[in-house]
């Protein structure tokens, strides 16, 4: 025993004390529960359950499409089977829990207020927020009316919507409503004040756009014959064409809109007069100056048959629109010059609108030009 402990103190003692003195304690570890491999950092962890231990997310569908984080506003009714929860074994409804089961059913009953939904699987959560905003139809029926009673004063001006504003207060579950008709209104108002033709003030154009863009997102939701016209409108306005041609509400818009959606698409269109599917239309209570002679001048007959007192009147119109209608009235102008044999006039506007969106309908155009000109 001595030999031992006198040769550890002599050849070992140095070490003893700098080993002693350099020691640090093992860097904690961090295990998975799952499998147990061990990470040097939370981090680590997370990355590994994340991609080495997936969970799928729960899910929450409306009407075919998944929700996500932002707010969704529901202004119409909903009946459960709209509403799909998947990947779940937990849900909490404004932090009250409910059976996964029960939360469809449970938020097809909601007719206003904010709702948070809360679903879970596992340890994984996700939550979602909805606004439920549904309008009574008597309500809406009163805002109707309110704004046919305007219409029919055929007085678009501040006075006019601020009282189309005030008789629509009393309708109270359709506030949402009448407050994006009259954004709708305000902006025809601003653009008309722009003047008859087509301003380059960008800022004056983006106000009242800003205008179209807040009314249709929020009238989109709603099925009324106004609320559809007034979508169909602005999307004519933005050349939108394929979304305009579903506006039933809006016949002229709808026909019109087709004839350029074949046009751009290279296809044979109905080149007769458009304006006779007009009356009745509820594009012509709800247009503008502005709106009302591009849809007129976009109706005309496109076969030759015009009369030159509509082709004056298109022409005229053109150089004073914005890009949006000078490209619709050019393709019109196109196709009725061509149609009678003006060459000249015909390339003349079809130059001007070659690229971008027309390119397959300015290829066809070519063709028939040049076979026009081996006649």
């Amino acid at each position: 025993m001595g030999f031992w402990h006198t040769g550890y103190l002599e050849f070992h003692e140095p070490y003893q004390d700098t080993d002693l003195g350099s020691w640090t304690p093992p860097p904690p570890r961090y295990p998975c529960e799952v499998c147990g491999a061990e990470f040097s950092s939370e981090a680590d962890l997370r990355v590994h359950a994340f991609a080495g231990h997936p969970t799928e997310q729960p899910v929450l569908v409306l009407n075919g499409r998944e929700c996500g984080r932002r707010r969704l506003t529901i202004t119409y009714e909903t009946p459960a089977q709209a509403w799909i929860v998947k990947n779940a074994d937990a849900a909490w409804i404004n932090d009250q829990k409910i059976a996964v089961s029960e939360a469809s059913a449970d938020l097809a009953c909601r007719k206003n207020g904010v709702v948070d939904v809360r679903l879970g699987n596992g340890q994984v959560t996700r939550d979602f927020q909805f606004e439920f905003a549904l309008a009574e139809k008597e309500d809406l029926e009163g805002v109707d009316s309110a704004l046919d009673r305007l219409i029919r004063s055929e007085d678009l001006s501040l006075y006019s919507i601020d009282a189309f504003i005030m008789r629509s207060k009393k309708y109270t579950t359709a506030q949402r409503y009448y407050a994006a008709l009259a954004e709708y209104l305000y902006g025809l108002l601003e653009r008309e004040a722009d003047g008859e033709g087509g301003s380059q003030d960008s800022s004056r154009r983006g106000a009242y756009e800003d205008r179209f863009d807040a009314a249709v997102n929020v009238l989109g939701t709603f099925d009324r014959p106004a609320a559809e016209a007034i979508c169909g409108i602005v999307a004519f306005h933005y050349n939108q064409f394929g979304r305009a041609m579903t506006k039933t509400r809006s016949d002229r818009v709808a026909k019109v809109s087709m004839r350029f959606e074949a046009m751009l698409e290279g296809r044979a269109c109905d080149l007769g007069d458009l304006a006779s599917s007009a009356h009745g239309s509820l594009d012509f209570a709800l247009s503008d100056a502005v709106v009302a002679d591009v849809l007129r001048c976009s109706a005309m007959a496109i076969d030759g048959s015009a009369s030159p007192r509509a082709v004056a009147e298109l022409v005229g119109l053109i150089d004073g629109q914005r890009p949006a209608d000078q490209f619709k009235l050019r393709l019109i102008a196109a196709e009725h010059f061509l149609a009678v044999g003006d060459r000249v006039s015909a390339v003349k506007h079809a130059d001007v609108v070659r690229y971008g969106d027309a390119e397959r309908w300015y290829e066809a155009f070519r063709r028939r030009l040049e076979r026009g000109a081996q006649k």
